[in-house]
């Protein structure tokens, strides 16, 4: 509360010297999702033993208010949410959670979830020359979206494929991420440069999204390069996770512990757009190397992405065609004294997973993508051919740490069995828009299971869809 007294006693006496531009926003999504998950596999030594329900739906509802003042040395940003969710399965745990309404219900234990809470109080103050700010209180934060391309071609291409890899605001799930903190930026004509500390909210599956988590810790930093059809970045983030809580998350077997994680990530990225008689071609890398302790052990390990792709922007529905490989590390031996697996910290994860069934975790991940865009109708299909990258290692799922206390981590895994070959993802999603201020998305997948996979369930199809209503004014 003193801080938020803080942020409102600097602002209003930043209105009080010159009035500034007001907005405000209001939005509504209101949300049909349904799961049929792989069936489990029943124990035959020990048949009594339960078995989570695959098959379920669920409702949910959410109201975004917010207002912003902009005036030439300052910006105030408040926004309030309200979410609701109904008919949350009460028995879609085991093993594992069986897709995203397990993970509400786990953290309620009831079959409904809502909460009234603050999402954003920030203060953000200008040089007098401008080009230099300093952000202060809650806020939204993407690694990789600390400054605007120049161009909306690459203001896209960044968006869809680099941001949130690390950190992100988990925007798919109801109650979203936040950061408590400070933010400070330097931008010139050629390049950004950004630095925060911060505490996440809770919020993802977690209804008591007004509280933050001080025991988990958020440093990062970044320089990035500007160009008309090109950004670079380079990037250094450190998480560390001290929370009196959580399951051991790896796979060494390790039983119930206060978290004791500490990693640094260091790397870059690089996106570009080339011009061509049709169109335009478009690259993007992304890599990082991490290095740390993980409950004792050091933290070796690294994650790479590379994508290739071309618009057919003068074409009817400006065809997007593209494709891309993404490793993430994984650990080969659990009692070799070292840990490998790449930890994914607080990424948007479904920004690049859209089954939302795993990690960029102990990963190999092949795929094609096609962008299609008739009429303002936005439709996007997608295949992926997934791996583990070590069979030594585990099936990851999750978006990172989302409560302060209680046995969920963040991410769960399941055993691989020894295999490697996790699955084929198919997957498409559509956004029509009715009016101006009125869309409506769908989204619907389905997984073949692999070995993998085939472990840990009987069942070898999964199936899942949702539908959502969009008002946003």
């Amino acid at each position: 509360m003193c801080f938020a007294s803080f942020v409102v006693a600097v602002s209003t006496q930043a209105l009080a010297q010159e009035p500034p531009n007001v907005t405000a926003t209001l939005a509504n999504v209101t949300r049909v999702e349904s799961w049929s998950f792989f069936t489990p596999r029943v124990d035959l030594q020990a048949p009594a033993d339960p078995v989570g329900h695959p098959r379920y739906t669920f409702l949910a509802d959410r109201v975004d208010l917010g207002v912003r003042a902009e005036g030439p040395r300052f910006g105030l940003g408040a926004a309030f949410n309200y979410v609701r969710l109904e008919n949350l399965p009460s028995q879609a745990i085991g093993p594992g959670g069986l897709g995203s309404g397990a993970f509400y219900f786990a953290a309620t234990g009831v079959s409904y979830s809502y909460q009234l809470y603050l999402s954003e109080l920030a203060l953000t103050v200008k040089s007098s020359r401008g080009g230099a700010s300093v952000t202060l209180g809650r806020m939204q934060f993407a690694s990789g979206a600390e400054s605007a391309p120049a161009t909306a071609s690459l203001a896209r291409l960044t968006r869809e494929r680099l941001h949130s890899r690390l950190v992100g605001n988990f925007e798919w799930s109801h109650y979203q991420r936040r950061f408590d903190g400070v933010r400070v930026d330097v931008d010139r004509p050629r390049w950004h440069t950004t630095a925060a500390l911060f505490v996440p909210t809770q919020g993802g599956f977690e209804e008591s999204a007004n509280l933050s988590m001080p025991n988990v810790q958020l440093a990062t930093g970044s320089l990035t390069g500007k160009g008309a059809t090109a950004q670079s970045q380079a990037f250094v983030t450190a998480y560390r996770d001290r929370r009196a809580m959580a399951r051991v998350v790896d796979n060494t077997g390790a039983p119930d512990r206060p978290v004791d994680v500490t990693v640094t990530a260091i790397g870059g990225s690089h996106a570009r757009i080339v011009k061509t008689g049709r169109g335009e071609l478009d690259a993007v890398v992304w890599g990082a190397a991490q290095a740390g302790s993980w409950y004792g052990q050091p933290q070796r390990a690294a994650s790479v992405a590379a994508e290739i792709g071309h618009r057919w922007t003068g074409a009817a529905g400006a065809p997007w065609l593209r494709a891309g490989y993404l490793w993430a590390s994984g650990d080969r031996d659990p009692n070799d004294g070292r840990h490998g697996t790449f930890f994914s910290m607080l990424p948007s994860s479904r920004s690049y997973a859209l089954s939302s069934t795993y990690a960029q975790m102990n990963l190999r991940d092949v795929f094609v993508q096609a962008w299609f865009e008739p009429r303002r109708v936005k439709t996007r299909i997608e295949l992926h051919a997934l791996g583990l990258a070590s069979a030594g290692d585990r099936w990851y799922q999750g978006s990172g740490a989302t409560a302060g206390d209680g046995r969920y981590f963040g991410y769960s895994g399941r055993p691989s069995g020894g295999e490697t070959r996790l699955g084929t993802v198919l997957e498409g999603m559509v956004d029509v828009p009715i009016r101006k201020y009125w869309s409506i998305n769908g989204y619907a997948a389905t997984m073949w299971a692999g070995p993998v996979a085939r472990h840990s369930f009987s069942g070898t199809r999964l199936y899942y869809w949702l539908i959502e209503n969009v008002v946003r004014f």
